[in-house]
């Protein structure tokens, strides 16, 4: 999938991708990287990660340990962001190359998360590819379950993926399936009789083929132009497995020449090794033993360097029945023995693994909670940074952010802008109550006017103490007659307060000063507007009161 961040390098290197070009995409993938870390951008690195991870599975032969430490590292750092969308992506991609490395658990548990993630997005498109997945990584353990949930990834395709041309892969997927669960009951034994659902996965595929619709990408399996190669080998896959009392459906015929050569190029070379085996599979059905030999060496030959355990145990096991079919048993227990000894190792590794995956997740987990904590400290000291530390108001540094944001507004909209006014607030004859009280008391007012001019402000309003006894109110969205409302409500508060509660005898008075904003103040400018009508009003409250009989 694209990645969701507008990155043209990301773009670049997908549309690399895409045309097969992996070095391209793994190169411009390394230089998102360390530019990304030059900025600490989390993001990129992530896109970078998953980059890195695609274009290493694309490559012949990919190493798929690379890949899974490159896609882990994207799914944590996409954690660390909150990018659920893409963190499924990558879990799904993990999931994908865990199942190639026999990993099935841990591919199982990749996947599960994947699709939990992506259901709880709005966009259907991840879902379809998460459940792809999640089908792929359970065929070895539950093929039922891994049946439902391919079919769930089909639904989801036709929904959200373009229709019925966005359904090949998973159709294929559950095709392949087919094909290995009924391997599987071949080598222990069981009747082998073919799901119908597999004849009509095939009748669809042929159908998208018959349309000439190119399949999207929805997963790097095999689709689109691999489609005409895949469906006569498959259909040969599958008469190979067909017990005595079934056929194939009309119009699905099965190649008939066990040693007919697959059509070249066939790529990629996961392909050439399903063709190998299924050529193997049908040689040991015919008795054509050489025939078996040497497509047993050629699955062997592909499946070893791409690491991908499902098509080496697949080889081991048809070796096994070439030996049994050769009269070798005593050659056939040994290799047995040998196989059943490499998949207890495999299981020790495995539960290595899932040991070390679990170091890995609790160390990005304290990683994680190390973040949130970075950033809730971030929060706390900006709003510390922003806030009086006696009252809980906002101090100047906070005025000063808003009222440029509103006069730059006023500058730009002029006529259109939204009126607001600023307040100045100065609390009377201060230093005698800090003289006469003591400090406590006079800490006591100040934080007693906060809680008035809390009470008296509208939720948009901005309250703050700017040093000492003096405050300053922005009203947004307010001319002023309005404004002078709301100080007139203001000085009433304040007349009406109980100061005699915080000290007996105290009594607090207060000067106000309104001035409204204009296009071509500043701060300074509007403040001292606001400081002269309060020392006015200030003024008129210390002038004594004239004798009764004027």
């Amino acid at each position: 999938m694209p990645s969701g961040h507008d990155d043209p390098s990301a773009a670049s290197a997908h549309l690399a991708l895409i045309a097969g070009h992996c070095d391209q995409a793994a190169a411009l993938a390394h230089e998102m990287l360390a530019s990304a870390k030059l900025g600490g951008m989390l993001p990129r690195q992530a896109d970078a990660f998953l980059i890195l991870a695609r274009a290493e599975l694309h490559r012949e032969p990919p190493s798929p340990e690379l890949a899974l430490a490159q896609a882990r590292q994207a799914g944590h750092l996409f954690h660390l962001v909150g990018d659920a969308r893409q963190e499924s992506d990558a879990l799904a991609l993990a999931a994908l190359l865990l199942t190639r490395l026999g990993r099935f658990e841990e591919a199982i548990e990749n996947a599960t998360l994947a699709v939990r993630l992506a259901e709880s997005l709005p966009d259907g498109a991840h879902t379809a590819v998460a459940y792809h997945h999640l089908g792929l990584a359970t065929h070895a353990r539950d093929s039922d379950y891994a049946r439902r949930a391919l079919l769930r990834s089909i639904a989801l395709a036709q929904q959200h993926c373009g229709g019925e041309a966005a359904t090949a892969q998973p159709r294929l997927q559950l095709l392949l399936g087919e094909l290995y669960r009924l391997e599987q009951c071949r080598q222990s034994g069981q009747p082998t009789r073919i799901d119908p659902i597999a004849f009509d996965m095939l009748q669809a595929l042929r159908q998208i083929l018959a349309s000439g619709a190119e399949a999207p990408a929805l997963t790097p399996q095999p689709g689109g132009a691999q489609l005409a190669a895949l469906l006569p080998l498959i259909e040969t896959g599958l008469g190979s497995f067909l017990a005595s009392d079934e056929t194939m459906p009309a119009g699905l015929a099965p190649l008939q020449d066990a040693t007919r050569t697959p059509p070249d190029p066939l790529r990629p070379e996961s392909l050439r090794g399903l063709a190998a085996w299924i050529f193997a599979r049908r040689a040991l059905e015919r008795g054509q033993l050489a025939q078996a030999q040497a497509r047993i060496a050629e699955l062997l030959d592909v499946a070893l360097p791409r690491a991908d355990q499902r098509l080496v145990q697949t080889a081991h096991h048809l070796h096994i029945a070439l030996l049994e079919q050769q009269g070798r048993h005593d050659e056939a227990l040994a290799a047995f023995r040998r196989l059943r000894a490499d998949q207890l190792l495999q299981d020790r590794e495995n539960m290595a693994s899932r040991e070390r995956t679990a170091t890995l997740r609790m160390a990005w987990r304290q990683q994680s909670r190390a973040l949130a904590e970075l950033r809730t400290s971030s929060r706390q000291f900006e709003r510390l940074s922003l806030e009086d530390p006696l009252t809980g108001l906002a101090n100047r540094r906070q005025v000063e952010r808003v009222a440029a944001t509103l006069l730059q507004r006023l500058r730009d909209e002029r006529e259109q802008a939204a009126p607001w006014c600023l307040v100045m607030i100065d609390i009377d004859r201060f230093k005698q109550i800090n003289d006469q009280h003591s400090h406590v008391i006079g800490d006591e007012v100040l934080r007693a006017m906060a809680r008035l001019l809390r009470h008296v402000l509208r939720q948009h309003d901005l309250a703050a103490r700017l040093a000492g006894d003096e405050f300053v109110l922005i009203l947004p969205d307010t001319d002023e007659n309005l404004a002078r409302q709301v100080v007139e409500r203001l000085r009433g508060e304040i007349c009406r307060h109980d100061w005699g509660a915080i000290a007996p005898g105290l009594a607090v008075s207060a000067s106000l000063g309104l001035a409204g904003a204009r296009a071509e103040d500043s701060l300074a400018t509007l403040m001292q507007r606001s400081d002269l009508l309060m020392y006015a009003d200030k003024a008129r409250r210390d002038r004594p009161p004239l004798p009764s009989s004027v």
